[in-house]
């Protein structure tokens, strides 16, 4: 009996792709999708919009998230154009009921596939305030034989306000990521994934993100592998601490008595009266006034994002409890291989305005003090001070950073991303298996085109434009040679990551024959790939500037930081 009834269900699905939109039986009901094909003419199914949790809206705003009720009929899953709120935006396609899944898969089990393909699980960047998981091309990870999955996570106010205690805990947008990782490694077999090989995988506040997914105990097992691109949540701009003040502050935007309140289950039952376009608004009116009294004092890149990832107190749904960087040090992460690295000089895309770099620059000189992360916990203006000196000779040798723009560039990469970055690669190398590489390839496809002498070419989120791209966006014959060479040989490494959990299993004519060694800092190396117009195997990244930042954390007497 029970084998019959499976047949019929197959030979549904059999008919239902053949003869039209291909569908997907979830345990919430059905679902539609459609067809494409890649630029190398490979056939492949799309599902977007899928809802992985109920919408966060009314009594769940703020809250973790919930499972998504069932539907009757078939639900249309083909195309997808809504985001969560954009906090520096305002499209019609915001909307708070907004926690949707993407799917592309070149096979479903319904027509014959094996339901065992390598599954990449991208979490998109955006400083956690804007981004979504629409538009990621997926032609190229099915080129070579993955599914990609995409999603939205709450961004901005909506996604990491916090009170600092039980009443508003904060991290929502990280419980609906890994919400939706769950979803995922649930589910994806109903799309031919393997619930055993997946590997997340982000840039930007996205690279961070997987990062804090990575000290989540409960998410064990979920994932197999994560790739890291340009961030982590020892970046200091990935946490924030001062949520509790910000959220106060924000709603003082909307009721100036808020600004005199301290009473955290009063603003939450405020804020859930208050339409959400309007909290948007507030949330951006905040930042501008933010910029207006502290400027290059407290840059968000340099000092933490207004709505970003907190420790939180000791809550039912907490994400997390503990500091990041004494979690990695203790070793308290889920112990999956990982690749992470960063571009040649991420900085650049924050820095195309020469003039506005060289006035920030002269306004540290002046303020020496403002060069020092808050990390370090230096409060005496003295220290500080000599602190900031020293974080300018490692530059300058002393001179005037707003006369050394290349050098101020590079002081910009690596105090809001380099440091932190290698860091993590360092210790986390000590429990788990990491390829640590640099990105320095200066292409047309990565878009950038700011340079400065003294500092390095590629700028924060160059790789991208290798990696995603659909239909005629894949066609590179506009593109150098080089260029389209290096394409082929990043999506080689990720998705052969993906399968492998290793990114050179064997040697490639394509990749030059280079075999990734995995980071071993036992003997003071730390060996790396540097992805240029060549493949090339090196020691120790970013070394002119990277010990002396160690030496200078290391003096300091200890070592309790959150971010580095």
């Amino acid at each position: 009996m029970f084998n019959k009834a499976l047949n019929i269900a197959i030979l549904f699905f059999q008919i239902s792709c053949s003869l039209g939109d291909p569908m997907v039986e979830l345990p919430n009901g059905q679902i539609s999708g459609r067809d494409a094909t890649t630029a190398e003419n490979i056939p492949y199914y799309i599902f977007e919009g899928v809802p992985y949790a109920a919408p966060p809206v009314g009594e769940l705003r703020f809250k973790a998230p919930q499972p998504v009720a069932n539907w009757e009929g078939v639900l249309d899953t083909k195309y997808i154009s809504t985001t969560c709120f954009q906090t520096s935006s305002n499209n019609d396609n915001e909307s708070e009921d907004c926690l949707f899944i993407n799917i592309y898969t070149p096979e479903l089990p319904s027509e014959g596939g094996s339901g065992t393909l390598p599954v990449m699980f991208y979490i998109h960047g955006g400083g956690f305030v804007d981004g979504s998981g629409v538009g990621w091309g997926p032609d190229l990870f099915i080129d070579n034989g993955v599914i990609l999955v995409t999603i939205n996570y709450r961004l901005g106010f909506f996604g990491f306000v916090s009170t600092q205690d039980e009443v508003i805990p904060g991290n929502s947008g990280l419980k609906d990521q890994r919400f939706a990782i769950q979803w995922a490694h649930d589910n994806i077999h109903l799309f031919g994934g393997d619930p055993n090989q997946i590997t997340i995988f982000g840039q930007s506040a996205g690279s961070a993100s997987c990062a804090y997914q990575l000290l989540n105990q409960d998410s064990n097992g979920l994932f197999q592998a994560a790739i890291l691109e340009s961030g982590s949540f020892l970046s200091p701009w990935a946490y924030q601490r001062r949520a509790r003040q910000i959220s106060f502050a924000t709603a003082a935007f909307l009721n100036s008595s808020w600004a005199d309140s301290d009473d955290s289950q009063a603003l939450l039952d405020y804020l859930l009266t208050v339409d959400a376009r309007t909290l948007d608004s507030a949330a951006e009116q905040y930042r501008s006034w933010e910029w207006a009294n502290n400027g290059w004092e407290d840059l968000e890149i340099s000092q933490g994002f207004y709505w970003a990832p907190i420790v939180e107190v000791k809550n039912p749904d907490a994400f997390l409890t503990r500091n990041m960087y004494g979690l990695l040090q203790a070793g308290s992460v889920l112990q999956v291989p990982i690749m992470i690295g960063v571009t040649s000089e991420e900085d650049l895309v924050f820095d195309q305005d020469a003039q506005g770099l060289q006035n920030r620059m002269a306004a540290y000189d002046q303020n020496l003090g403002w060069l020092v992360p808050n990390d370090m916990q230096i409060t005496d203006q003295n220290q500080r001070t000599q602190m900031g000196s020293a974080i300018r000779d490692l530059y300058t040798g002393g001179e005037p950073l707003a006369n050394h723009l290349g050098d101020a560039v590079r002081y910009s990469s690596d105090t809001s991303f380099t440091r932190s970055v290698i860091k993590h690669a360092e210790l986390f190398s000590k429990v788990a298996e990491t390829y640590f590489y640099i990105f320095s390839y200066d292409g047309q496809m990565g878009g950038g085109n700011t340079h400065y002498d003294g500092a390095e070419g590629v700028g924060h989120g160059e790789e991208i434009g290798y990696l995603f791209c659909s239909g005629d966006g894949c066609n590179g014959n506009n593109f150098p040679e080089a260029d389209r060479v290096t394409r082929q040989r990043l999506i080689k490494l990720w998705t052969d990551f993906a399968k492998y959990r290793n990114p050179t299993p064997e040697a490639s004519e394509l990749l030059q024959n280079i075999i990734w060694p995995a980071v071993s800092t036992d003997n003071g190396d730390l060996y790396y790939v540097d992805i240029n117009e060549n493949l090339e195997i090196k020691n120790h990244p970013k070394e002119a500037t990277y010990g002396a930042w160690v030496e200078l954390y290391n003096s300091l007497g200890y070592d309790d930081f959150d971010t580095y």
